[in-house]
């Protein structure tokens, strides 16, 4: 599809995001930098805050989403708010992952205070009179997940240059963020990665396209009837000029460590992470976090009670 003129291009660095309007018809492109991050993804109507993003709605379509499907919104109101334009099946989607919060960190690992994505996303929303209360369930993009009788997250394998392309069908608060959970596990193998965000203005072909997804779905301006109540439409977000961010553990900061491994032991490494990493030293850090997992780990969630097994 044929886009705008590009109005807006910022690069989220680890872990911070940015609450971005969007006016209907034009694309916002997420673009991995260096790849083998995942991205978390809230969505408000930009006049009515109330009507925000719904993950357990869009499941209708699939566990995972891709190209050709659809963000909607809350009930009541239940309307079509994006469209996923462009995502290959190297952008592998979740839906059933919640948004990490600072307990994994702060009670699995003794980490405090601990980069999350609940509280990425607040600070980014503060920006538009948004409290921690607003934030919602992510739609999660580069999120390889598997499930069956137990949900497991799997190695991200999003590469450099990889993108996606969503589509406002309305005018909405747009807010992407880097995962703040992406060092402690394989959602983003064990590291913190940029994301790229450009906004692009509406042109006369991505018109075209919302016209031709809203006569098939129904228009965002369609009102579902209402037997409980009116719907209030009173409540558009601004920017706050006095707006500083202020994230969490922001910015992050790495030290280099010297690991010595003979020749066989460097291609046991390789051999048995090579797909989590390309380099030998992100693949040396895998081997550790994955070890520290195994042993170390306080369990809370995934046992009886909170139990460690």
């Amino acid at each position: 599809m044929q886009l705008g003129t590009c109005r807006s291009d910022i690069t989220l660095m680890p872990v911070s995001g940015k609450a971005l309007p969007m006016r209907r018809g034009e694309t916002m492109r997420l673009t991995q930098v260096q790849g083998y991050q995942c991205v978390d993804f809230n969505c408000f109507n930009l006049h009515d805050y109330k009507e925000r993003m719904s993950v357990g709605h869009m499941r209708a379509q699939g566990f995972r989403v891709g190209e050709g499907h659809l963000v909607v919104s809350t009930p009541p109101h239940s309307r079509p708010m994006l469209a996923i334009t462009h995502m290959k099946e190297t952008c592998v989607s979740d839906l059933l992952g919640a948004r990490c919060d600072a307990t994994m960190g702060e009670r699995e690992y003794g980490l405090v205070p601990r980069t999350n994505c609940q509280d990425t996303f607040a600070e980014a929303i503060r920006e538009y009179g948004l409290t921690a209360d607003d934030v919602h369930d992510s739609f999660n993009m580069w999120m390889n997940t598997c499930w069956g009788h137990s949900y497991r997250i799997l190695p991200n394998v999003g590469p450099a240059g990889d993108y996606v392309d969503l589509l406002a069908l309305m005018d909405v608060l747009a807010v992407p963020i880097v995962c703040g959970s992406g060092d402690l596990g394989q959602i983003s193998n064990f590291c913190f990665k940029p994301i790229q965000v450009k906004l692009f203005e509406a042109s006369d072909e991505s018109n075209r396209r919302v016209t031709e997804i809203l006569e098939r779905c129904g228009s965002p301006d369609d009102k579902p009837a209402q037997p409980a109540g009116r719907i209030l439409s009173d409540r558009p977000l601004t920017a706050r000029p006095d707006y500083q961010p202020k994230f969490k553990a922001y910015p992050i900061a790495s030290t280099d460590i010297e690991v010595a491994l003979d020749s066989d032991e460097l291609a046991g490494l390789r051999s048995a992470l090579n797909d989590v990493g390309d380099t030998d030293g992100e693949r040396v850090r895998a081997a550790f976090m994955l070890w520290y997992r195994h042993n170390r780990m306080r369990r809370h969630w995934n046992s009886p009670a909170g139990l460690r097994e």
